[in-house]
């Protein structure tokens, strides 16, 4: 038999090691016997889930129905409104040692699949692991059942208590690492940035005359494509108006490049750079009237490949995780929106591109995993 703490800690390490993150304020920093309730939640899936802990042994099934659940539904209804989603699956899970009053609450009827909460109710017997699935409810969702039955039957330290911060890194040094596929150094983002850097130090230093000059023959003018001149949509991405946007544009294909190249490798990450870059030019001739120069369509593209990567995996990308990753992803289009000089069609366009094609690789490579196997 194990205590409610043990268990606790048990299922957290478990779900964070498969990508959850604690819920900040639902159980505080330190989870003991006495602690009322603990939740994680994953939002790197396409269909959100959430994983609440009840200490049934300590929350009576009458607090629970009058006072924390409609908490938890009105917690989980500002995190939908925050991030613009519409549903999200709350496991509720009841803990309890020996007898427990919940026993009659999952008698009855409470899942409601239309609603955009959907709540799942299970109990867990932590004497003997055996689960209870509440009436009518699901009694399959992801793993998360072997997980529930696992950590209750799971050897682990006796203990009164765990600190949140302390399992919370232990558990993420668990997580699955991605494989590498590129070389001890990105090359290719190195090669990129000296492209940008010397194709900048001629046209920006050489006067007005030789900026002029480049943006005739390479600036990206949706006329001049229309007419034939398709070489555009591939010479614009190597073009700059100043120094300033030259430096923003390499930095940034650093960060994103380097670590496209590391989990994708050489080939693909070319692959993603230009065809974001391109697509995304094809997207500005469509929609943007005037000229347009430099990387950040495809720097976009990296980006949106990582974005692919850290969905798909739910592993951290050299530090940066999916929703790291979707909040720098935003905040770099709401940047774009607040100067009207920057084309954020192209952006948008580069990242959907970037996102895309990440997704196909992906596929394309656990396709070939599996090939390799049968």
């Amino acid at each position: 038999m194990i205590k409610f703490s043990e268990y606790s800690k048990n299922l957290f390490t478990n779900l964070v090691t498969e990508g959850y993150e604690p819920i900040r304020g639902l159980g505080g920093s330190m989870i003991s016997n006495e602690t009322p309730i603990l939740g994680l939640v994953d939002i790197t899936s396409s269909m959100w889930r959430a994983v609440v802990i009840v200490n049934a042994n300590k929350v009576s099934r009458a607090v629970y129905e009058n006072e924390i659940r409609q908490s938890l539904d009105d917690f989980f209804e500002g995190l939908l409104q925050d991030y613009g989603k519409k549903n999200i699956v709350v496991l509720n899970i009841f803990a309890s040692n020996g007898q427990s009053d919940y026993a009659g609450f999952l008698d009855g009827d409470h899942f409601e699949f239309d609603r955009p909460i959907m709540n799942v109710y299970w109990g867990i017997a932590l004497d003997d692991g055996s689960l209870t699935i509440g009436k009518n409810n699901p009694d399959k969702i992801g793993n998360l059942k072997d997980l529930a039955v696992a950590s209750a039957i799971a050897s682990c330290e006796a203990s009164d208590h765990f600190i949140i911060n302390t399992a919370y890194e232990e558990a993420v040094a668990k997580r699955p690492k991605l494989a590498e596929k590129g070389g001890p150094a990105p090359i290719l983002t190195y090669a990129l940035i000296v492209v940008n850097l010397i194709i900048g130090a001629i046209t920006l230093s050489g006067g007005d005359g030789v900026f002029s000059l480049v943006m005739a023959f390479g600036a990206l003018f949706p006329q001049f494509v229309m007419q034939g001149e398709f070489y555009r949509l591939f010479s614009y991405m190597f073009l700059h108006a100043d120094f300033m946007h030259l430096a923003n544009n390499c930095f940034s294909l650093y960060i994103f490049g380097s670590r496209v190249e590391r989990f994708y490798g050489l080939p693909k990450t070319l692959l993603i750079y230009l065809a974001s870059g391109i697509l995304a030019g094809l997207v500005s001739v469509l929609l943007v009237p005037h000229p347009t120069i430099g990387a950040s369509g495809a720097v976009f593209g990296l980006l949106g490949a990582m974005l692919a990567l850290a969905l798909r995996s739910k592993a951290d990308i050299a530090g940066l995780n999916y929703p790291a990753i979707l909040v720098l992803a935003g905040i770099s289009l709401a940047l774009g929106f607040m100067r009207p000089e920057i084309n954020n069609h192209a952006h948008a366009g580069g990242i959907v591109a970037g996102f895309v094609l990440g997704m196909i690789l992906l596929k394309i490579g656990e396709r070939g995993k599996r090939s390799d196997l049968s």
